[in-house]
C-alpha cells in the first residue's frame, strides 16, 4: 500500500483534510466541528465510522456521524450551572427535556492550523479561540484556546485535546466524543457475532430526563460486558463509570469483518456513555468523557464525577486513542 499522505480535498461542499496511512484512510472536516468524519480500513475498504452520504444528511443529525467533539460532554440540567460565583448559561437545545446537550464546539468552524507528514506520522491540527467565536464566549466567558491534534500512524489514531486557559479566572471544563462506529463493522456482519467489551462495574442511575440522580448501581451483566458480549436486542443510552484504577477502554470485535477496534482514553477519562438507539440501526456510540453527564450539578466528589477547572494560565492535554487490527484467520 502507499505511504503516508496528507492532502486538502472538498468533502460534501466543505474544505477537508484527507489522510492515508498504509492501514487507514481518514477525512477531517474543520468547518463541521473539526470532525474526524471518516475512518476506513484500507485493505478491505471497510468504513469504521458512520459517515454521511450527503451534506443534508449530516446537517440533519450531525451528532451521529464521525467523532463530534463534546465540550462540555452530554447534558446540563436547565442549560446552566454555577461555579466560582458565576452562572454559566448554554443554549437549551434539548427543549423537550429542558437540557443543554453536546456543548459548544461540535457545530462551529475550527481553523486548520497544520496538516502534514512528520516522520512515520500524519498530523492534523485544528484550533478555536474562544474570543473569536461569540457562541462559545457567551457560554464560557473566559479567554481560552483549544487545539485538537490528530496523529495517524499505522492502524492507530490519537486524538489529543489541548486546552489553554488565557484568562484570570479558573475555567470549568469537560470533554468527550460522540464517536459513532458502524456496528457490526462490516455491512454484512452479524449483530450476534459482533461483540462489545467495556471495563466497568457500575452505571449511573438516570432520571426520565437522562440526568444522573447521583446514585451508582451495579451492572447485572458486568461480567459479560467486561469479557465482551453481543448487544443484539439490547438498546442502550447508558452512563458507565470506569472503576477506580482501571483503564478507560472499550473493544469492538467483528469476526465477519475480521477487525477489532480498541478505543481508549487516558486518566482524564472516567466515564463512558454508550448509545445504540434501538440496537437495530447498525451503529454503536461508545463516548469517553472526562466528566459525567451534568457533573456541575452533582453534589459528589470531583474524583468521582470528573468535574474540574483549569487554573489561570493552565494547560492540559487529554488523549483518546483508536487502534484497529486485523483478526487472525480462524483455522477451524
Amino acid at each position: 500500500m502507499s505511504k503516508l499522505s496528507v492532502e486538502q480535498i472538498n468533502y460534501l461542499g466543505e474544505q477537508a483534510v484527507h489522510v492515508s496511512t498504509p492501514q487507514l484512510e481518514a477525512v477531517i472536516v474543520p468547518a463541521w466541528g473539526s470532525n474526524l468524519i471518516e475512518l476506513n480500513w484500507r485493505e478491505t475498504n471497510t468504513p469504521l465510522l458512520r459517515a454521511p452520504q450527503t451534506r443534508e444528511q449530516f446537517l440533519e443529525t450531525p451528532a451521529l456521524y464521525g467523532t463530534p467533539v463534546l465540550f462540555p460532554p452530554n447534558r446540563i440540567d436547565g442549560g446552566e450551572f454555577e461555579f466560582n460565583g458565576r452562572t454559566y448559561r448554554f443554549p437549551l437545545n434539548e427543549s423537550n427535556r429542558g437540557n443543554h446537550i453536546h456543548g459548544v464546539l461540535q457545530d462551529i468552524p475550527w481553523k486548520l492550523h497544520r496538516a502534514e507528514v512528520e516522520g512515520n506520522q500524519a498530523i492534523v491540527e485544528t484550533t478555536v479561540d474562544s474570543k473569536e467565536v461569540p457562541s462559545v464566549f457567551e457560554a464560557l466567558p473566559h479567554h481560552f484556546t483549544v487545539k485538537l491534534q490528530l496523529i495517524f500512524e499505522g492502524g492507530s489514531v490519537i486524538k489529543r485535546f489541548i486546552l489553554d486557559n488565557l484568562d484570570h479566572e479558573p475555567l470549568p471544563w469537560g470533554v468527550g466524543y460522540h464517536t459513532t462506529f458502524n456496528f457490526p463493522i462490516s455491512p454484512e456482519g452479524s449483530v450476534e457475532r459482533s461483540t462489545f467489551k467495556l471495563l466497568t462495574d457500575r452505571i449511573w442511575e438516570l432520571t426520565d430526563r437522562l440526568l444522573p440522580t447521583g446514585e451508582l448501581v451495579e451492572i447485572p451483566y458486568a461480567a459479560e460486558l467486561n469479557a465482551g458480549m453481543s448487544l443484539s436486542g439490547m438498546p442502550l443510552d447508558t452512563v458507565y463509570q470506569v472503576p477506580e484504577g482501571a483503564e478507560c477502554v472499550a473493544v469492538l470485535t467483528d469476526p465477519d469483518a475480521g477487525l477489532q477496534i480498541t478505543y481508549s482514553g487516558d486518566s482524564h477519562f472516567g466515564q463512558w456513555v454508550v448509545y445504540n438507539n434501538d440496537a437495530k440501526s447498525g451503529y454503536l456510540c461508545p463516548e469517553p468523557y472526562t466528566w459525567v453527564t451534568n457533573a456541575p450539578h452533582l453534589s459528589l466528589p470531583a474524583e468521582l464525577t470528573g468535574f474540574r477547572a483549569l487554573a489561570p494560565g493552565g494547560h492540559v492535554a487529554a488523549d483518546t486513542r483508536i487502534d484497529v487490527v486485523a483478526l487472525a484467520p480462524n483455522k477451524a
